[in-house]
């Protein structure tokens, strides 16, 4: 019989005060005053800095997303689930972000009362101008997000960089800490501090 093998441990003992040490120091300055070594290519092939200047990665978000409309028109009139069996089918996901609103059973009712043709029309009549202007109102908040977002991935691209990927085990850890950085991101930028 052969012994099982062991998953090795992924190790990110030093990952949250590298991540939170190079936070504070593109935080402390961005833009044109920003550290060299932070905006440099990430490897000889790289174009551009390692993470895009907010103003470019805003661009590029915009002209995607309009560009998209027509896409965004024709997936949402045909949509490949049911979007109301489908939301219901992520009841349990629901109860566990949205306790309060359960207990009161808030959703479930709004659910219930929803007009799945009456919803087809509302998207008919946006049509894909709506979507794309929708994006062209935003814009400006948009860009303001960005500016905002770039130096906490900034952060967390340069701090997976320094972090060792020699075996299986090193590049396991690389991913861990992205996805565990992402989310202290994602806390950050929505104003949630850790207790």
């Amino acid at each position: 019989m052969t012994a099982k093998k062991v998953k090795p441990t992924v190790d990110l003992s030093n990952f949250e005060d590298l991540f939170s040490e190079i936070l504070d120091r593109v935080n402390a300055s961005t833009g044109a005053n920003a550290p060299a070594d932070l905006t440099l290519p990430g490897n000889p092939v790289s174009v551009g800095a390692r993470v895009p200047e907010a103003s470019e990665w805003a661009g590029k978000m915009i002209t995607r997303a309009k560009a998209a409309s027509n896409d965004w028109l024709k997936g949402t009139l045909s949509p490949r689930k049911h979007p109301i069996q489908s939301a219901i089918a992520a009841d349990g996901k629901r109860k566990q972000r949205l306790e309060e609103s359960e207990r009161q059973g808030k959703w479930l009712k709004s659910m219930e009362r929803v007009d799945v043709d009456q919803m087809y029309v509302t998207v008919e009549a946006t049509g894909a101008s709506g979507y794309e202007s929708g994006i062209a109102r935003r814009e400006g908040k948009i860009a303001s997000k960005i500016e905002k977002l770039r130096p906490q991935v900034l952060a967390l691209a340069e701090t997976i960089d320094k972090m060792p990927q020699d075996t299986d085990a090193q590049r396991e850890a690389r991913m861990v800490a992205a996805r565990r950085g992402m989310i202290k991101v994602g806390q950050k930028m929505r104003g949630i501090t850790e207790k």
